[in-house]
């Protein structure tokens, strides 16, 4: 007959090993341990926005005369767009999170850094009403001189939605911005070509006034072969803030 080689000492022992049943308010406790690692890892990213501006701030040169803003901002896009694919094709969702917003800010933090590297006393701000009444406008993002409003930049990941009406839309937001500083400049960037017609070709406010950062959807675009999808650079954009500021300060 076969004999058990386990003593009754070494039953015990293995019982007081196992977790008790628990009561349902400690499972829910448990379960709550993990979403709090989850949530901190959220709450990280903050950290790690605030460490990657220290450290290009610190250790990078930045150039208005090269690209690689405006691959960073693209790079950034692609990764939001993979990351929120995934989420989408998880949870069976129908539609991605916006990109809207998170677009300004790949934007603002860039521009932001550029003032900073180069000791630019301007302030960049999203969504501040120009003026402090009703019916004025609050620009993607802005930029301040004090309480004065030197450049507002908008921003749409694409027009496809406003395909025949974004120009009449961004003329009546720039006249606005006119009425309260005439001096100040009003662009548009638009993150990519894809899902409209783009700017037409006769349009001799592209790369003036009207940006469009990429001529496909950021996720289609490959690291090694995104200097042949970027159509106006973001660095041009730029350049033309920083030059409106002296414009601006002589009027």
């Amino acid at each position: 007959m076969k004999t058990n080689r386990y003593s009754k000492n070494d039953y015990s022992e293995h019982a007081q090993s196992l977790p008790a049943i628990m009561p349902k308010e400690e499972l829910t406790m448990s379960l709550l341990r993990f979403e709090k690692k989850y949530c901190k890892r959220l709450n990280s990213q903050y950290k790690q926005l605030v460490n990657l501006y220290e450290e290009i701030n610190s250790n990078a040169s930045i150039s208005l005369e090269k690209r690689d803003i405006t691959k960073a901002i693209l790079l950034r896009m692609k990764a939001y767009y993979d990351t929120q694919n995934k989420i989408k094709k998880f949870l069976n969702k129908r539609y991605l999170s916006a990109a809207s917003d998170f677009f300004v800010e790949a934007i603002a933090f860039y521009l932001k850094l550029v003032f900073d590297k180069k000791g630019i006393n301007l302030d960049v701000h999203s969504e501040r009403q120009i003026r402090k009444k009703r019916g004025s406008i609050r620009p993607d993002i802005s930029v301040w001189n004090d309480d004065d409003v030197v450049a507002i930049i908008e921003c749409k990941t694409q027009l496809g939605w406003n395909r025949d009406k974004w120009e009449e839309d961004f003329k009546k937001r720039e006249s606005k911005l006119k009425e309260e500083f005439h001096n100040a400049k009003a662009f548009l960037v638009v993150m990519t070509s894809e899902n409209w017609s783009g700017f037409p070709d006769d349009n001799k406010k592209v790369g003036e006034q009207y940006f469009t950062l990429s001529s496909i959807w950021p996720t289609n675009i490959t690291e090694d072969k995104i200097n042949n999808f970027i159509m106006n650079p973001i660095e041009d954009l730029f350049k033309k803030i920083e030059s409106s500021t002296t414009a601006y300060n002589s009027g």
